[in-house]
C-alpha cells in the first residue's frame, strides 16, 4: 500500500469539505491518504471538515495568511514522507480510481527512465445545476483526452512581468508539458515547499520554472482523472466561495506587487535557493523546453 499526501489550501469555500469527501470516496482503497489543510476563514462556520483520522489543518482568520502561496506552503508543511504528493483546489472533484490512474502513470513515466515525473492539466469542469446545490453536472470527460498547457495568447503579459498567459490545448500524443496547473499537480514525494510570498498571478510559471530547475519533468497524466469548479463570474453565488483580492483589495495589492517583482525578479535573474530555482536544471534550460526567452521576455513558437 502507498501513502498519498493532499495538499489543500482554501479561501472560504464551501466546497473544500466535498472535495475531501470526493478524494476519498472515488480512490482505490489500495492506498492511504492523507490530508494537510489550510483554511482562510471569516466566520467560524466556514472551518468545515469531515470527520476522517487522517486530515491535518491550520485555520486561519483572513486577513492572515491570504495568498496562494502563504496558504499551500502552510498545508505542504503537514507532509510527512508519503510516497506521492497531490496538490489541488479546494473545489475539486475526481473520476473512480483516480489514485490509481495518477499512480499508473507516475510508475510507467518512471519504467521509460524519467525519475521524477510531474503530472499536471488543466481538469475538466463541473458546476452545480441551480442555487439548491444538490446536483452536480461534468463536462463530459473522454478518459483518453489529456490537456497540455501552452503559451499563445497575450504574449505582452510575458514582456512586461515575465508571466506568460496560459492556456490547455490537445496533447496531439505529446507527453510533455510547457508549464502546471496549480490546481492539479501529482508527483512523487518529497515535493518542494511552496514560495509563501506568491499572492496569486504568476504562481504557476513560477512553480514550472521551480519543479524543472529541481529535476522534475513536467508531463500530462495519462488520463484525466478530475474536474474543478471554475469560477463563474456571472452567477458568483454558484461558486460557494469568495475571491480575496475582493474581500480586501488594499492589502491584495499591495501583495500583488510584491509578488509580481520577485517572479519578475526569479525570471530574469535565475536566483537560486529556498523558494527559488533549482540547481538541477538551469532557468535557461527550462525556457528551451517551454519556448519562453525569460531574458528578453518573449514567447517563442515551435520549441
Amino acid at each position: 500500500m502507498s501513502t498519498i499526501f493532499v495538499s489543500i489550501s482554501s479561501y472560504r469555500d464551501q466546497e473544500l469539505k466535498p472535495t475531501i469527501l470526493d478524494i476519498v470516496k472515488k480512490s482505490s482503497g489500495n492506498h492511504e491518504i492523507r490530508f494537510g489543510v489550510h483554511i482562510s476563514y471569516l466566520e467560524e462556520s466556514e472551518i468545515d471538515l469531515p470527520d476522517l483520522p487522517n486530515i491535518k489543518y491550520v485555520a486561519s482568520r483572513v486577513p492572515e495568511n491570504i495568498g496562494v502561496g502563504s496558504g499551500r506552503y502552510i498545508s505542504h508543511n503537514f507532509y510527512n514522507n508519503e510516497d506521492f504528493y497531490l496538490q489541488c483546489d479546494s473545489h475539486s472533484r475526481f473520476i473512480k480510481n483516480w489514485d490509481e490512474i495518477a499512480i499508473s502513470s507516475i510508475l510507467d513515466y518512471q519504467s521509460h527512465g524519467i525519475s521524477k515525473p510531474l503530472l499536471t492539466m488543466y481538469p475538466a469542469n463541473y458546476w452545480y445545476k441551480d442555487l439548491t446545490f444538490t446536483e452536480i453536472e461534468t463536462d463530459t470527460m473522454d478518459i483518453s483526452y489529456r490537456t497540455n498547457i501552452s503559451f499563445k495568447e497575450k504574449p505582452e503579459d510575458f514582456k512586461n512581468l515575465r508571466i506568460p498567459s496560459q492556456l490547455a490545448v490537445p496533447c496531439e500524443n505529446n507527453i510533455f508539458t510547457k508549464s502546471v496547473s496549480a490546481g492539479c499537480i501529482f508527483t512523487v514525494g518529497p515535493f518542494m515547499a511552496p514560495n509563501k510570498d506568491i499572492a496569486f498571478w504568476g504562481e504557476e510559471i513560477l512553480m514550472a520554472a521551480r519543479a524543472y530547475t529541481h529535476g522534475y519533468d513536467l508531463m500530462v497524466p495519462k488520463q484525466q482523472f478530475m474536474y474543478h469548479l471554475y469560477y463563474n463570474w456571472k452567477n458568483p453565488e454558484i461558486n460557494r466561495r469568495k475571491i480575496f483580492w475582493q474581500d480586501f483589495p488594499d492589502k491584495f495589492e499591495s501583495m500583488n506587487k510584491s509578488s509580481r517583482d520577485l517572479i519578475y525578479m526569479v525570471l530574469t535573474e535565475g536566483l537560486v535557493g529556498e523558494g527559488l530555482l533549482g540547481t538541477e536544471r538551469t532557468l535557461s534550460e527550462y525556457g528551451i523546453f517551454a519556448g519562453l526567452d525569460f531574458k528578453n521576455g518573449e514567447v517563442l513558437e515551435n520549441c
